[in-house]
């Protein structure tokens, strides 16, 4: 195999990104709909970036990189003599030390060591006033610039617990989103089983450090009547997979031992953000690629133009002179799977049957010599469709020589539209791409 030739597989691989989700029928549209009441509740309207609940202050770090002022902390109106400053509220119980994270939970190969809170928060970062009932705790990553602050906080009632967590991630999605081109979300997800809910924000901020960029991960969670933010920021240059969940069930973990509230159970979660993007007419549904491919979960992109002709795969790379009208593409994807299986599907729509049916002859012909690549030896797996189906396809298999990877994929016609699809799975199933391409061929009927 040539030198050149995983260079070739990582540009394939680059264009399966920008993704949607959505969760799949039978047992996965319960577990679907547990985690669409717990993203109701994470999507809650938006209460601002300075919340006040059971006489508390929750502050956030604004983009300027300065904290918040402490309102529960300023002097009273001078202005009226006889005011004087609001009681404690009663009922608001004391946490013990050991509802904070210790440097083993973090990850003990990892190095990470306490040090003292820092004076300047991260951007956007929850950062509550002090008091009683507030714990505080911070690591130090001794190799790197990773640095993570954590804040337990007490409350009155789980339902203050549960108004406190919902105000805290609309405020740092608001700070996020009013702090101008350096600031950028990248995901949130919402997480049942993890206490009785847990948030995962993740975004870019600045400032940058060479080529590096900052990104913040904010857990926030919940267990009984207290909530808990955990932030680990740094600086990295790329970040692909999704945050795992293994910080916020440790946290949970020691804060429903200390308040009696939900502990870890069954874990699922949800995209919240991006959001989900939904079908398109004539091109695969979610649901069919969950079908196909077994995944039980599918994030697709958004439909987005090609420049020039298919670049989608190889053997099947011809220039943006076919006559086509609009050359447009979608990924599709697992999105706690980034490097998994993965499909893509790209349509050529002409003006004319005759068009699109002299296209796809020219296809077929390129693909089954695919001239481009020597290296690869490609296989007809001959057709899908027929005259009784309104659509034919052509399904190939092409092998890397000496390395054994093996690639599927397929083009269809339906009427005046061509569809090209690729199957990418580390078992490569002829079946499957198979009904891919049906199913393919059948949607290309709804474009009209």
């Amino acid at each position: 195999m040539p030198a050149d030739f995983d260079d070739l597989r990582h540009e394939l691989e680059s264009l399966r990104a920008d993704t949607r989700h959505t969760a799949l029928p039978g047992p996965a549209a319960a577990r679907r709909r547990a985690r669409q009441r717990a993203r109701n509740q994470a999507i809650a309207g938006v209460l601002g970036v300075v919340v006040i609940v059971a006489g508390g202050v929750f502050a956030f770090a604004q983009p300027s990189l300065i904290s918040a002022p402490d309102f529960a902390n300023s002097p009273p109106d001078t202005a009226s003599p006889t005011a004087e400053p609001s009681p404690e509220p009663s009922g608001i119980p004391t946490l013990p030390a050991s509802a904070l994270l210790t440097a083993p939970d973090l990850d003990p190969e990892a190095g990470w060591v306490e040090t003292e809170p820092p004076a300047e928060p991260w951007p956007c970062a929850p950062q509550p006033p002090n008091g009683e009932h507030v714990l505080r705790r911070s690591f130090d990553y001794p190799d790197g610039d990773g640095r993570i602050d954590q804040v337990v906080e007490a409350t009155t009632t789980a339902d203050e617990a549960a108004a406190r967590l919902s105000a805290s991630r609309d405020a740092v999605v608001s700070c996020v989103e009013e702090g101008g081109s350096d600031f950028a979300l990248d995901q949130i997800w919402s997480v049942t089983g993890v206490g009785d809910e847990t948030i995962l924000i993740r975004y870019w901020a600045p400032p940058r450090q060479d080529e590096a960029r900052l990104i913040l991960s904010i857990t926030l969670a919940r267990s009984g009547s207290a909530v808990t933010s955990v932030t680990h920021g740094g600086f990295v240059m790329d970040a692909n997979e999704p945050d795992p969940t293994d910080r916020a069930e440790a946290a949970v973990g020691r804060l429903c031992s200390a308040t009696g509230g939900a502990c870890v159970s069954d874990i699922d979660r949800e995209l919240v953000f991006p959001e989900p993007a939904g079908d398109v007419p004539g091109w695969l549904r979610l649901a069919d690629v969950g079908k196909a491919t077994g995944l039980d979960q599918v994030f697709a992109g958004d439909v987005v133009p090609v420049e020039q002709g298919w670049a989608s795969f190889v053997c099947l790379q011809l220039t943006g002179g076919s006559g086509a009208e609009s050359f447009e593409s979608r990924a599709y994807s697992d999105p706690l799977d980034t490097g998994g299986t993965s499909v893509q599907q790209t349509i050529a729509r002409f003006g004319s049957d005759q068009e699109a049916g002299e296209y796809y002859t020219t296809l077929v012909a390129a693909g089954d010599v695919c001239g481009a690549e020597p290296s690869l030896t490609v296989e007809n797996l001959g057709g899908v469709g027929g005259p009784e189906t309104g659509f034919d396809g052509t399904v190939w298999r092409a092998t890397a020589e000496g390395a054994g990877t093996v690639f599927l994929y397929g083009l269809v016609i339906n009427g005046s539209a061509v569809s090209f699809v690729d199957l990418s799975a580390a078992s490569a199933d002829e079946e499957q791409m198979r009904e891919l391409l049906t199913l393919a061929g059948e949607r290309l009927g709804d474009l009209g």
